[in-house]
C-alpha cells in the first residue's frame, strides 16, 4: 500500500513506456479476457509524442519513487474529454484519480471555461465519475467478443461547473 502523499506534475514524453505499463495495469485489474486486454493494446498505448502535443497529468509518489497515476485533458474543438484515467491497483482509493480529474478540470476551467469535459468510462469506473459530480449523459456501443451488447457509460462535467 503506498502512503497518500503525492503530487501532481505535466507528464514527460520519455515517461511514455512507463505511462503505457500503469495504463495497460490498471485496466487488467478489472479481469477483462486476455483477448480483449490484447485488442485494446493500442488504445491502452500513449507515445512520447502524444503527451508533448496533449495536456498529460501525472500523479507522483516520493516514497514509491515512481508514478501512481495520469490523465489527459483532450481539445476536441468544442468540447474537452478526459482519456486515459489511469490509477496503479494498489493505490485505489488514495484521492489519486480525484486528484488528477480535479487537476485536469482546473486546466479545462482556466483556458475554454464555457466548454463541457466528457469522459467515455470503463463501466468499472462509472461510480468514480458519479461521485466527482459529472452526469451520465448517454452511452456508446463498444461490443466486444462474448459480449455483443456490451456499452461505454458517457459523462459530461458541464461548462463552467467544474470545481
Amino acid at each position: 500500500m503506498v502512503r497518500a502523499t503525492f503530487s501532481v506534475r505535466r507528464a514527460l514524453p520519455n515517461e511514455a513506456t512507463r505511462l503505457t505499463s500503469l495504463a495497460q495495469e490498471a485496466k487488467a485489474h478489472w479481469g477483462y479476457p486476455d483477448g480483449w486486454l490484447a485488442a485494446w493494446q493500442d488504445d491502452l498505448t500513449l507515445t512520447p509524442s502524444y503527451i508533448t502535443a496533449q495536456q498529460v497529468l501525472v500523479a507522483e509518489s516520493d516514497a514509491e519513487a515512481g508514478v501512481l497515476g495520469v490523465v489527459v485533458l483532450h481539445d476536441n474543438g468544442d468540447h474537452w474529454s478526459l482519456e486515459h484515467v489511469w490509477v496503479v491497483p494498489r493505490a485505489h482509493g488514495l484521492g489519486i484519480g480525484r486528484a488528477l480529474v480535479e487537476q485536469a478540470l482546473a486546466i479545462a476551467r482556466e483556458r475554454r471555461r464555457e466548454w463541457v469535459v466528457r469522459v467515455e468510462s470503463d463501466p468499472h469506473a462509472a461510480g468514480f465519475y458519479k461521485r466527482l459530480g459529472a452526469t451520465e449523459v448517454g452511452s456508446r456501443a463498444a461490443p466486444m467478443d462474448g459480449a455483443p451488447a456490451r456499452a461505454l457509460p458517457v459523462f459530461e462535467f458541464p461548462a463552467g461547473s467544474f470545481a
